[in-house]
């Protein structure tokens, strides 16, 4: 029985899909499945997923689109082994991911319910963007941010759907925090270990949930409403400059400049929050430059 199964939602990603495929297959830990569910496409993903011939690859299809949480749970119920892993099918993994994911388990205690790595976001193929994990992480800390961020870096023991449920499919945005608040919310003491090496890219182009404001405003609210006692000021004031920044890419100045007010209000002492709502008061352009100009930094940085 592979010790990990690596489970990748998929929707009309014929052109990208193999990718991330290929990126699991050569692990350098072969105690592995891959396990790919394929949520209704119509674009030939299947004639895609029909030219693999390995016999650690599942493909499962769905008739319905039905989402990449309700996907990724049909994964999670074929799932065989101790962890179950996540990633997007147009991200890709780095071949040591897995060894270096089971090294962080193996030298932590039952109490470790997840690992992240460290990730690069990259837009039109290019970097624009570095993610470093923490060494670890606690309830405490995900009430201040997310710091683990993208679901396609992280690997959780199987046993903790088990625990505390699968994943939710009805939450319209922000998927990925509320499992991550809920699963260490579930038992005093649990943390989420961080691997300090990049061993993920995130492909960020295309639609994706987060780029529609609405959705992710009301995943914040539904968030909220569950789990509010664990998310503190800092953490609420970052959800109101997310949801400024989604508008300020949709071209929409005055609702952007608003919620970053909102930010404001919340965390008045957040000198970036100022350095935003000075540039949405230009425009969103203005805006955006700023934001890029913080990503060219961090790349530096990093």
């Amino acid at each position: 029985m592979p010790a990990v199964s690596i489970v990748i939602p998929t929707y009309n990603r014929a052109s990208v899909v193999g990718r991330a495929i290929d990126s699991a297959l050569a692990q350098t830990s072969d105690d592995l499945k891959v396990i790919v569910v394929d949520d209704g496409s119509s674009d030939g993903t299947d004639a895609v997923l029909d030219s693999y011939d390995d016999d650690r690859l599942v493909y499962l299809q769905t008739r319905a689109n039905n989402g990449a949480n309700a996907a990724r749970n049909r994964g999670i119920e074929r799932a065989t082994g101790e962890f179950v892993s996540f990633l997007d099918s147009d991200d890709e993994l780095a071949p040591t991911h897995v060894e270096r994911v089971l090294e962080t388990f193996r030298a932590g205690t039952e109490q470790v319910r997840g690992v992240y790595t460290s990730y690069r976001k990259r837009r039109g193929g290019a970097v624009y963007d570095v993610i470093r994990a923490q060494e670890r992480v606690t309830l405490e800390e995900l009430g201040r941010g997310n710091p683990v961020g993208s679901f396609s870096a992280t690997t959780f023991r199987a046993s903790a759907f088990d625990d505390v449920g699968p994943l939710d499919e009805d939450l319209p945005a922000v998927q990925d925090y509320e499992f991550y608040l809920r699963l260490l919310a579930a038992d005093e003491g649990a943390e989420i270990r961080g691997v300090p090496e990049v061993l993920l890219d995130r492909h960020t182009d295309g639609e994706r949930i987060g780029t529609d404001p609405e959705r992710k405003l009301e995943g914040y609210r539904q968030v909220l409403e569950r789990h509010g006692e664990h998310v503190g000021r800092r953490r609420r004031a970052e959800f109101a400059a997310n949801v400024a920044i989604i508008y300020a890419e949709n071209g929409r100045r005055e609702p952007a400049a608003a919620y970053l007010r909102h930010a404001l209000a919340i965390d008045p002492g957040n000198a970036r929050y100022h350095c935003y709502y000075l540039a949405a008061s230009i425009s969103c352009g203005a805006l955006l430059a700023v934001l890029e100009a913080k990503s060219r930094l961090a790349v530096c940085v990093n």
